[in-house]
């Protein structure tokens, strides 16, 4: 019998107990351990059985790990690599999961030692609960996991990253870092800024006192921020400022074209563009809920099966000769 893998998950909060609670299903081949600053939820995790221990302490967490979670906000991302990067193991790989990928990877270049790699990861969730309590195995099935590297990526290291997602059982994609920051302010950073602007705007008016009364269901879709940490997501919004920028300026003219269909009261029009968007937005929550993505170019094969993790976990190979990971153009 080989020896276990460990595999280390720092921050366990939704994402990091719910990759520990899937990688259980492996547990007779993988010991999972958990580090979070917050006592709480460490605790939690450890309860739940998303861990199989904890360790208070970052560096006993990272010291004998294969693998590494870094289950973190961008905002923290930086330090803990700088914290951890001297008592990392030999051909340890780390993945990421924040929202930004581009400053992740040049940290990761000023940070690790030769020894290690890290490869930007992404997965690309919808869940209105957040925290450790609402956690569960089967969060990533099916679903997108952006990978991202650099072009001094070490192969094998990519391909232990790509076993690590599909023992998840998501789905890797792979893009480039650009690529990735530039769609993602699109879908992440710029919904979370117009919900945050919408409150403002509304909330800033005197009669605000009796019109939160009057808020319903659409005024809780529009204004729900998923972050639930003002600074985490600042920082996000920052860093990915001129991708941001673009989209935003886009937003505004649409804006502006909206504005104009309700002056001259052009209800066909108006009634035009409602309906265009909430076919849209249909198309788009019957595909994600059912990982059916109707898309000119799929999500990217897997790269080749024949890595000791594959192994190790029992996966079948799927032979040397399979898809090597290539960018979406």
């Amino acid at each position: 019998m080989p020896e276990k893998l460990q595999i280390t998950i720092v921050g366990l909060g939704l994402v990091g107990a719910s990759a520990g609670m899937a990688l259980h299903r492996h547990a007779e081949r993988l010991i999972v351990v958990g580090h979070d600053k917050d006592a709480g939820a460490a605790g939690r995790a450890r309860s739940m059985g998303a861990v199989d221990r904890t360790e208070w302490n970052l560096i006993s967490a990272v010291r004998h790990a294969d693998r590494i979670l870094l289950a973190l906000p961008v905002s923290e991302i930086k330090a803990t690599l700088v914290a951890m990067a001297g008592d990392l193991k030999p051909g340890c790989v780390i993945v990421d999961t924040a929202t930004l990928k581009a400053p992740v990877l040049a940290w990761a270049a000023e940070s690790l030692p030769a020894h290690a790699s890290l490869i930007g990861g992404d997965p690309i969730l919808v869940s209105e609960r957040q925290g450790t309590a609402n956690a569960k195995a089967d969060l990533f099935s099916g679903k997108p996991f952006c990978l991202v590297a650099d072009a001094g990526a070490q192969a094998q290291a990519l391909q232990m990253a790509t076993d690590l997602v599909e023992a998840l059982g998501a789905r890797p994609f792979f893009v480039g870092a650009e690529e990735h920051d530039g769609l993602l302010a699109a879908v992440e950073h710029l919904p979370a800024l117009l919900a945050a602007a919408l409150c403002r705007a509304v909330s800033g008016a005197e009669s605000w006192q009796e019109m939160r009364k009057l808020a319903g269901s659409q005024f809780y879709a529009s204004s729900y921020i998923v972050e639930s940490d003002a600074q985490a997501l600042a920082g996000a919004c920052l860093a990915n400022g001129a991708n941001l920028s673009r989209w935003l300026d886009n937003l505004i003219v649409e804006l502006g074209q909206w504005k104009e269909m309700l002056e001259p009261g052009d209800q066909t029009a108006l009634a035009a563009a409602f309906e265009d968007a909430m076919q849209t937005a249909a198309r788009w929550s019957q595909a994600q809920a059912t990982n059916a993505w109707d898309d000119s170019e799929p999500l990217v094969e897997m790269p080749s099966a024949g890595s000791e993790f594959r192994r190790l976990l029992g996966f079948g190979g799927r032979g040397e000769s399979a898809k090597q990971p290539r960018k979406k153009q």
